[in-house]
């Protein structure tokens, strides 16, 4: 497996010392937020020679885009207009995966629409996607918190570069049993946002491993048992992993070690 973090956990950060944050604290892949107004500078409306230069940057310091996370809705319509600006982001940099969303279920609709639309428009954008090797991650989120709708959007899209980014926190505090939610995700989890959770008052608070509520390790484990090997990146929001971004993103990299070593899972080198 490989650690990464989103830039949501240095948003004021240039794109050198997002770099140089991840390089000091042995980050493999840093998963940049897009359409945030982050700092770093990576965006769709970007000059393409700030993006050929950020290109150089990751490759010089050895870490991997490993996912653009954008903020696609994919219920709404605009996607189709939206979507194919952010797969050439993606594409510059080199980055194979964009992390996108269900979005709001709209008024007067229910679930079963709600999945036949996301669907409909996940195969409208997969095969413009596939062309630029890039993947388009669905994640456990909003609407599709629960593993059992995402993955039927998923599956009825039925594209080989369409898939899950599982956010381990959303399905457990919605309800869904773990061994549920891994079955209906068995085959379609490319990408995670691993982390310790409270639900308070239903605001969700990320925390460090061990200080919130979710069953990490189990977590874990059947994450290792579905032959994941993927990256486990890190999203969390101002001070929620430590009190400043250094010492979070230090934090998180230290929890994900400590994790992988007690179930003798080995992190890429």
């Amino acid at each position: 497996m490989k650690v990464s973090f989103m830039t949501f956990a240095c948003p004021e950060f240039s794109l050198r010392e997002v770099l140089d944050a991840a390089v000091e604290h042995r980050y493999h892949g840093v998963e940049l937020r897009i359409d945030a107004n982050h700092k770093h500078g990576v965006e769709v409306f970007a000059a393409r020679d700030t993006l050929n230069d950020a290109r150089k940057r990751f490759d010089s310091a050895d870490i991997e885009v490993c996912c653009l996370a954008t903020s696609l809705q994919f219920i709404r319509d605009s996607v189709l207009k939206d979507a194919p600006a952010r797969i050439d982001l993606a594409n510059q940099l080199g980055c194979h995966a964009l992390r996108v969303f269900c979005g709001p279920m709209p008024e007067g609709t229910n679930m079963a629409d709600t999945v036949r639309i996301v669907a409909d428009h996940l195969t409208q954008v997969a095969d413009l996607a596939l062309q630029a090797e890039v993947q388009l991650l669905l994640e456990t989120h909003d609407t599709f918190c629960k593993a059992s709708d995402a993955s039927r959007a998923v599956r009825l899209c039925g594209r080989p570069n369409v898939g899950i980014n599982y956010d381990n926190m959303h399905p457990f505090r919605k309800g869904e049993p773990l061994a549920e939610t891994l079955q209906h995700l068995d085959g379609l989890i490319r990408h995670t946002h691993f982390h310790d959770a409270l639900n308070l008052d239903d605001k969700v608070v990320i925390t460090p491993v061990g200080k919130g509520q979710l069953p990490i390790d189990e977590m874990f484990t059947a994450l290792h048992n579905a032959n994941y090997d993927g990256y486990l990146s890190g999203e969390w929001f101002h001070t929620m992993y430590g009190p400043d971004p250094s010492e979070s993103l230090r934090l998180y990299r230290k929890d994900m070690q400590e994790l992988c070593d007690r179930h003798g899972v080995a992190l890429a080198k």
